[in-house]
């Protein structure tokens, strides 16, 4: 399974899931989408996980089960592993915060978070997802090849005001619990990806894999950090992602 970021959709993942090999499920996260969940509370999306599972029928598969998250998606990827180990055999992170440790903080990003939902309801999706597509985290998805990036562009402007809004008011990261005192826990096979250009998540990739390896020395994540790529390394280096997600899955299905 698959779990988009913030404004994307499920469909961002068909060119590379077709790199990878094997079923994927990568359904709309709750608040995206035309027709959204409008419940994002961090509850609710483990919920939204459980349900997908269901639906998928994942226990009557015989291959491994691997839970890939992207940004958002990695936050609640997080979420679901630290809660139902047992629901998969491997986990990847692309871009993962586990996290606000400090209040203040927190408080700050509620506050620019409260900016950007009332934005989204003011000006509507398509401006606010071509306001969003040029913050300084999101601008190098301007790398993803140009078709791929229309049919992105197509879908994300089916989005509601009321679901982003929702989503970022109830899922964004000053609101969704802080898992960095449970990474300690993350004891499943793990990849994280991250893209060389960014070099705050590939910061925090590295203290995920330095905290958790310090408890489970046997069971250290794996970091792959692709080059020439920012905060979508899935999206923007497509072919190399898949070969380390490939080769990662490979071991896990020795």
């Amino acid at each position: 399974m698959a779990l988009h970021g913030f404004t994307g959709r499920g469909c961002d993942f068909d060119f590379i899931s077709n790199l990878i090999g094997g079923v994927w499920r990568c359904p709309d996260m709750p608040g995206h989408g035309p027709d959204p969940h409008l419940d994002c509370s961090p509850e609710a999306s483990i919920r939204f996980i459980e349900n997908e599972i269901f639906q998928a029928d994942y226990d009557a598969l015989k291959s491994i089960k691997v839970l890939l998250g992207y940004s958002m998606g990695a936050r609640a990827a997080m979420q679901h592993v630290l809660t139902n180990t047992s629901a998969w055999d491997a986990v990847i992170l692309i871009s993962p915060q586990p996290g606000i440790e400090n209040k203040y903080e927190r408080i700050s990003r509620n506050e620019q978070d409260t900016i950007l939902e009332n934005r989204i309801l003011r000006e509507g999706v398509r401006k606010f997802v071509e306001f969003w597509q040029q913050t300084d985290l999101i601008k190098s998805q301007d790398k993803i090849a140009s078709e791929l990036r229309l049919v992105m562009q197509t879908a994300r402007y089916e989005h509601t005001s009321q679901g982003l809004a929702t989503s970022l008011r109830e899922f964004g990261q000053g609101r969704c619990p802080n898992l960095w005192p449970k990474v300690k826990d993350l004891t499943l096979p793990t990849l994280i990806i991250t893209g060389s250009e960014d070099t705050l998540y590939t910061e925090i990739a590295q203290n995920i894999i330095k905290i958790n390896t310090s408890m489970h020395k046997e069971v250290r994540p794996q970091l792959a950090i692709i080059e020439d790529a920012g905060h979508a390394p899935h999206l923007e280096r497509p072919e190399i992602t898949a070969t380390k997600i490939r080769e990662f899955i490979e071991q896990i299905d020795r």
